[in-house]
């Protein structure tokens, strides 16, 4: 799994905006270990940027983000 930062989505479709990217190198099974449920929970909780799942060639928005952060 790799999360990263970056200046547009991984789809075409989506408005061109920062967001949280998490990558499953190895396969969609990667989504269903524990740790990586909690890492993608973080980027919701903080919740400033949209968050999605990308796997081959296929990407789910998870959170739409634009929160204010709670401090």
């Amino acid at each position: 799994m790799l999360f990263s930062l970056e200046s547009r989505p991984p789809v075409a479709e989506a408005p061109d905006a920062a967001c949280i990217v998490g990558r499953a190198v190895d396969g969609a099974q990667a989504f269903d270990r524990g740790a990586v449920a909690e890492a993608f929970a973080m980027f919701v909780r903080e919740g400033s940027l949209p968050v999605w799942k990308a796997s081959d060639r296929e990407a789910t928005l998870v959170n739409r983000g634009g929160a204010v952060p709670a401090r």
